[in-house]
This record gives structure tokens, C-alpha cells and sequence, in this order.
């Protein structure tokens, strides 16, 4: 509130100025000479947790990148109106007034008009309060130099900063009045729907708006007639005057209830997207929320969807829905209310974005909308086109270390051609930057996109299944453990949870007394395989799981009236007792926005059941392979039919041992692993995000029996699994317990100096060879095929 009137405004009105005198006196003992430039993004980091800024999607962009971003796409800053829809703590809007001011020192504008004009060139909008603050703050320091060379010069530095609290997406506003000729209108969403209404010609005049809204809070709140202040601003159009004056007894009502000033603070942010968008801009820049649709609060995520369906169709779904995030449609959704045909965007995204099938449609570069309404209200539908071309997008996957972000990031640029303009697709090559992460000086590459959108090539990507979600964890892992005070049952064993590195609060530190030392009934114990217990070509010692069904049947006992959607009559005696238990927990600590009971976590989307199945009918395909999801490729052959996947892993079917074999050598083949790596994206640690999307985009062929290049992969993996089993054997005679880690490092360095693992990499690496030749002959005929018809 130091430089006008915000929500910090209250020890003013409350005879606060000690509190700010002292405020004053601390905040002096820095030296804000020699603070760093990105000093608002450390003080938001430290103030909002990242829980929150998790939640909305936001992530701090390095002051590097920023400014590399505006110094590409701000060709010209003191005729370009630049514009951060998504500011957060201002590192965009900084670097923005800092390239303005170093351009105004080349000519003869005077101090005034750089500061007065500096204020229609860079603007800022974010969602969250503390943000917009700390990114006013942002913009006051970086534009220090303009504003005391204009106070020196005698001007009154009364600034607003054109940075403002507000939805750039613009989901509040009543869809009818999104793009209405004569209102903005704010829903207030209490007991009485109440509506602020104000007229867009108004809204459009930026000062006379907000400091009419100023001096109608001041009135409010000392009691005075606010509608006086209607004159004072010469509010003399009737229209406009009318629909303040209820606008401004609804905000009397309020204040009553005790929401005071705030609301006039609120709503002239709130509207100020919507005037934004009358005012087009010539170059957006910034870092959109980073945030799956799934992940979104439930009273946004229709309209979040609408939008991404409807109004620019880049929806994708199936079975990317999972996946679908809003980076897209926020780039999509500020270029159509922001942007002027021919200005120009360049935006952090998710490394996603040049290539997997979430954005597949939003790279087209052509947003269409649908038409809406019936009769004589239906609009037609139209078109909104981008040039994806205009500049090279950059990947920055290879810059290390690559931490800056939760998972790898790429910067994409594109030129708006306006409605039914021409389209450029996001495709072809893009700019990899290698080297040192924020050095001044970085190596940039020139390499292809793969786009992995694709489908499947291989037949067993329809065959691959994801293992059971056990989870919570600790509601079912056990350790089984002797306890002398007890006669031990036949048939019976005493479990304690287990508690695992990874669990998360609530369960981390939730109580389990009521199921310690607790003894169940054998029958319900099972070996459960997780990512941790599979090594190339072999298992480790399973994890224990207490679940409720009984080994030996193939069908949980379910019952949607029973409790935690379990039949109880289904479980042994003891087994009730538990899962009654364990049922009560979850109840009490899982998020409130998840409504399904214990069983439906457990068996969500029939992973637990599924599995069941294939041992109640594993029709032809008798045995099992087991892969990771993430890492290396590491797969192994699963001997126990009773074992339970969990969903860190992968499953498939297989005929026979042989089938199984020939699979484990493809699997855990380093040839594999370098012809998937150009599909997949690490995350922040370097580990393979997403493998099992991946792998099966590789034309890996079904195994025949017939084909003796089949046979001899198959025969390959074979030979390097009781290879890995002796190589397993020694290590655990050397060495007793043998970690995940520790194993999986030393049968890689076996594999790859032994001859039986060299046999692997010729074979498969033939076999990959012959598959990807004849593949790429086929796309060559289809592309032929297609230029002849077109």
C-alpha cells in the first residue's frame, strides 16, 4: 500500500501509524541498494507455501530466462504494450520496465513522459493476492530510476501500477457478460447472489475507474453519501450513472456485513482483465499455471473444460485425459483476449508441450470454436490461428541442472494471425539449449521434435496392464513379527504396518496402534511386487500386503452397502476386525474431495480385480512380465501366479516362457532404452518419466515361435536371466542384503560386459533394426501416397 491503496491500507484507518513506523525502521536496516533483482520472487517463495503455489500451478521462472524470453520477443519496447497474464511475483513485468527504461535512454523523452508512458507498456495480472503485491513491488523497483528522475524533476509520483489482481481466464464473469457490449458483472457469491455491475465504457477509462472506486470505499467506510463521488468524477452519462448507483448500494450492503473496502479494491482488479482485453496488447510473455484439469478446484474445472473443448477445441482426452493440462489453453485463452492479430507470445511451458498427445491439438496452431446457442441467438463458430513458425521454440531439457522446474521446461513463441488466418503448426525442429542452467553464454542445438502422439506400433500396447493402487500404504503393507505374550493360532500371523519412506501426511504420522501387533488370518496375506523388488531379468524379496480377499479366490467380496464397500461374510473373523479398522481410518483422513470408500481406492479402475481375472482365466497367456513405469527399462519374468502388481509397475500376459524371455530381452536391452529415450521426458532427479506411454510406440513385433530371429531374442534373454540369477545368488553370499540400487547397478554392468548380455543387444538391436527400416518405408509410401492425392 505504499504506493496507493490496497488491502494494506487498514493501519491507516485504524491509527496503525506506529505499526508503520516501526515497519518502516526494519525494513530499512537492508540495503535495497544490493538486493537481488529477483528479490520478490525469494520474498514469495518464503511467504506462500508450496503446497499453495503447487496447487495453483505456479512456479518461480529464473530471472535468466525471463529476461532471455523478453529480450527475444521485445523488439521494441518503448512501442510495445507488453502484458503478463500470469505475473506471479512480477520476474517478467521487472524485466520488462528494465528493457523499457535502458530503451527510453536513447532518446529525448523527458523523465515525466517515461515514467507516464512506461505505465501503458508493461502490465501484469495474477490470481493470487500476495503475488500481485509483491510483483507491484517488482515493478516499483525496477522502475526506481524513472520514477526519481521524474520526482527530481518536480512531478508528484501518484503511480498506479498497472499490475492487478485478477482471473486472465476470466472464469468468474457471468458468461453471457464475458464479452458483453454494455456490462462487466461480478458475482459476489453469497446467500443473496449478489451482482456488481459495471459499465465497460468505464471500465475502459482505467484512472477515472479506479479512483472513482477509491473514493467510494473512503466514503463507505467513513460513513459519507458514496454516490457524491459520481460527481466529483463527473459520472454524467445516464446510463453509466444508473448502474453505479445500484452498483454502489449493493457495496453499501456489503460493507454492513462487515466485507468493508476490500470490495472496492476487489472489483477494480477483478474487471481489469476484462478491460485489458478491450485494449490489445502486442506481446504476451510469461510462465502459465503448470496444473492438471484432475488436479484443478471441482468449481473450475467445468468451465476450465468448456473452454478447452468448445471455445478452442485442443481437448484431447481418451487416454490422455489423465494428463490434459490448462498450460495449453491458458496460451490458447490470453493469445484470443489479449493478444492483436500480428503481436506476438512467448511463453514457459512444460517440456510436454512440444510433443506428447495431451497438446497434440493445440499444436496445430488452429483453435476452433463451436457454434453456440439455438435460432436466432446461435453465433457461428470461428477460427483462431497462430503461427507456431514465427520463432523457433526452445527446449530446455538439456540444460543442467535442470531443477528449475519440477520436470523440464521449453519456451514456445508464436504470431497471432487472427481469425481465419493462416495456421503454422508446431512441428519440425526446435532450438535445445545445452550447457550450464543460467550461464550467460549457453550452447543451443538445432534438433527434430518426436511427436508422441502417435498410436501405439506395437501389439502390445494393447496388452500391457498397470498393477493395483495399494494405497494408502500403511493401511495394508505389513511386517509379520513374533509376539511371545500370545499362543499363536493355526493358520494366523501378527502383523505391524509398515511404514514406508514415501508415505505421505496424513498417513505418515497417523496413529496405527488399533492395527499393531494385530493377528489376521494367513489366508488374506500376499506377496505384492513393487518397482523397488524388480531388477533386469529378476525379482527381489516381495513386500506383504494385508488385502480383503483370500488367496486361492478370484473375486473380491464386494457389497455396496457393506462396510468400506466389503461384504464382510467374504472375510475370516479376524480379517473383519481389521478391515473395519482400516476402513474407519480412511474414512476419517482421506481428502475431502475424494469421496470413494477403501475398497473403491483399492481396486480403482479394476487394477486389483483385473488381475484376479487373469488367474481365474489366463485362457492362453500363462505367464506374466513385470516392467517399470519410470527409470531404466527393467522388466522381469513374474514366477508367482498369487502375487500382486502394484501400480508402480506393468504387467503383460505371455503365451509361454519363450514369449516371456524374448520380452525381458527387449526390455532390459540398453538398445531399447536408447530408441525409447527420444519419446520419453526426465523428471527433476534424471529418472524416465512415463516409460510405459512410451515404449510400445516402438514397433516391437508380437513374438512368433516361427521366426528365428524371434527365437534367438528369445533364447538371448533366457541365457542373460539364469546369468542374472547366478550374478544375483554371488552378490547376496558376498554381501548379505542386497539393495534395489545395488542390484539393479551391478546386473547392468554384468549385462554389459558379459557375453550372454552382449548376445541380448545384437539380437534385439537387429530385430529393433529390421522393424524400424520396414516402418519408415511404410511412412514414406503413406506421405507419397498422400502428396499424389492432395
Amino acid at each position: 500500500g505504499v504506493v496507493e491503496s490496497d488491502f494494506f491500507a487498514w493501519p491507516t484507518e485504524v491509527g496503525g501509524m506506529p505499526l508503520l513506523r516501526t515497519l518502516a525502521r526494519r525494513i530499512a536496516r537492508f540495503d535495497w541498494q544490493k538486493a537481488p533483482n529477483d528479490v520478490a520472487a525469494i520474498l514469495y517463495e518464503t511467504v506462500i507455501p508450496p503446497d499453495e503455489r503447487r496447487q495453483l500451478g505456479e512456479y518461480y521462472t529464473p530471472d535468466w530466462l525471463a529476461r532471455a524470453i523478453v529480450r527475444e520477443v521485445v523488439t521494441d519496447p518503448l512501442d510495445q504494450y507488453v502484458l503478463d497474464p500470469a505475473c506471479g511475483s512480477g520476474t517478467f513485468v521487472a524485466e520488462a520496465v528494465t528493457h523499457f527504461i535502458e530503451a527510453a535512454k536513447a532518446t529525448p523523452l523527458g523523465p515525466k513522459d517515461v515514467l507516464e508512458w512506461l505505465r501503458f507498456s508493461v502490465a501484469g495480472i495474477d490470481v493470487h493476492p500476495v503475488a500481485v503485491h509483491l510483483a507491484r513491488a517488482a515493478w516499483v523497483l525496477a522502475a526506481q530510476p524513472a520514477i526519481r528522475a521524474a520526482v527530481e524533476e518536480g512531478f508528484a509520483a501518484d503511480v498506479t501500477v498497472p499490475v492487478y489482481l485478477g482471473d486472465a481466464l476470466q472464469l468468474r464473469f457471468r458468461t453471457g457478460d464475458m464479452f458483453a457490449e454494455h456490462n462487466v458483472t461480478v458475482q459476489v457469491e453469497d446467500e443473496e447472489n449478489t451482482e456488481l455491475v459495471f459499465p465497460v465504457s468505464l471500465v475502459d477509462r482505467a484512472e477515472t475507474f479506479d479512483a472513482l472506486m477509491s473514493d467510494v470505499a473512503e466514503a463507505i467506510e467513513k460513513g459519507d453519501d458514496p454516490t457524491l463521488a459520481l460527481d466529483d468524477h463527473q459520472i454524467d452519462e445516464p446510463r453509466e450513472r444508473q448502474t453505479l448507483r445500484e452498483t454502489i448500494a449493493s457495496m453499501q450492503r456489503l460493507h454492513a456485513e462487515g466485507r468493508n473496502h476490500i470490495w472496492a479494491y476487489y472489483t477494480r482488479n477483478l474487471v481489469r482483465p476484462v478491460a485489458l482485453s478491450r485494449r490489445k496488447v502486442n506481446v504476451i510473455v510469461g510462465n502459465p499455471p503448470w496444473l492438471i484439469y484432475r488436479n484443478t478446484a471441482s468449481t473450475l474445472r467445468t468451465e476450465l473444460e468448456r473452454q478447452s473443448k468448445d471455445l478452442y477445441g485442443i481437448w484431447v482426452g481418451g487416454r490422455h485425459a489423465n494428463h490434459q493440462d490448462i498450460s495449453s489453453l491458458f496460451f490458447a485463452r490470453c493469445v484470443d483476449l489479449y493478444l492483436k492479430d500480428g503481436g506476438v507470445i512467448g511463453m514457459v511451458m512444460p517440456h510436454s508441450a512440444l510433443q506428447t498427445g495431451q497438446h497434440s491439438k493445440w499444436r496445430t496452431g488452429v483453435w476452433q470454436t463451436k457454434p453456440v446457442g439455438r435460432g436466432r441467438k446461435r453465433t457461428a463458430g470461428r477460427v483462431l490461428s497462430v503461427d507456431f513458425d514465427h520463432k523457433m521454440a526452445w527446449d530446455l531439457e538439456g540444460l543442467e541442472p535442470n531443477t528449475f522446474f519440477p520436470v523440464p521446461a521449453s519456451v514456445v513463441f508464436a504470431r497471432r494471425s487472427g481469425e481465419d488466418g493462416k495456421a503454422t503448426p508446431l512441428a519440425g525442429e526446435v532450438e535445445r539449449w545445452l550447457g550450464k542452467a543460467g550461464a550467460t553464454v549457453v550452447r543451443r542445438a538445432q534438433v527434430s521434435i518426436t511427436d508422441t502422439s502417435v498410436e501405439g506400433d506395437s501389439p502390445y500396447a494393447g496388452l500391457s496392464r498397470q498393477g493395483a493402487v495399494i494405497v494408502p500404504r500403511c493401511l495394508f503393507f505389513v511386517e509379520e513379527t513374533d509376539n511371545p505374550t500370545i499362543v499363536q493360532a493355526g493358520q494366523t500371523i501378527t502383523v505391524n504396518p509398515r511404514r514406508g519412506s514415501q508415505d505421505k501426511e496424513p498417513w505418515k504420522s497417523l496413529d496405527l496402534t488399533a492395527v499393531s501387533e494385530q493377528t489376521v488370518e494367513a489366508v488374506h496375506m500376499f506377496d505384492v511386487h513393487l518397482g523397488a523388488t524388480v531388477v533386469p531379468y529378476a525379482t527381489l524379496d516381495p513386500l506383504q500386503a494385508i488385502l480383503p480377499l483370500r488367496r486361492g479366490e478370484y473375486q473380491i467380496p464386494t457389497s455396496k452397502r457393506g462396510v468400506g464397500g466389503i461384504r464382510l461374510g467374504g472375510l475370516s473373523q479376524r480379517m473383519r476386525d481389521r478391515w473395519r479398522i482400516v476402513s474407519s481410518l480412511w474414512e476419517a483422513n482421506r481428502a475431502a474431495a475424494t469421496k470413494m470408500n477403501l475398497l473403491e481406492q483399492l481396486d480403482y479402475y479394476g487394477k486389483l480385480s483385473s488381475q484376479l481375472d487373469w488367474r481365474r482365466e489366463p485362457g492362453n497367456r500363462q505367464v506374466r512380465v513385470v516392467y517399470s513405469g519410470w527409470g531404466a527399462p527393467t522388466a522381469a519374468l513374474l514366477h508367482e501366479d498369487d502375487a500382486i502388481v502394484d501400480y508402480k509397475l506393468f504387467w503383460i500376459a505371455c503365451r509361454d516362457a519363450r514369449e516371456a524371455y524374448y520380452l525381458l530381452a527387449i526390455i532390459n536391452s540398453d538398445t531399447l532404452a536408447d530408441a525409447v529415450n527420444k519419446y520419453t521426458t526426465p523428471n527433476w532427479s534424471g529418472k524416465t518419466r512415463d516409460l510405459q506411454k512410451h515404449l510400445w510406440k516402438l514397433p516391437i513385433p508380437e513374438f512368433d515361435a516361427g521366426k528365428p530371429l524371434h527365437v534367438e531374442v528369445s533364447e538371448a534373454g533366457d541365457a542373460a536371466a539364469q546369468g542374472v540369477a547366478r550374478q544375483l545368488a554371488q552378490l547376496r553370499q558376498d554381501r548379505g542384503d542386497v539393495t534395489v540400487t545395488i542390484a539393479r547397478r551391478e546386473l547392468r554392468k554384468w549385462l554389459r560386459e558379459s557375453t550372454e548380455g552382449k548376445a541380448v543387444e545384437e539380437a534385439v538391436g537387429e530385430l529393433l533394426a529390421k522393424k524400424v527400416d520396414a516402418h519408415s518405408s511404410l511412412k514414406v509410401a503413406t506421405y507419397a501416397n498422400h502428396a499424389k492425392q492432395g
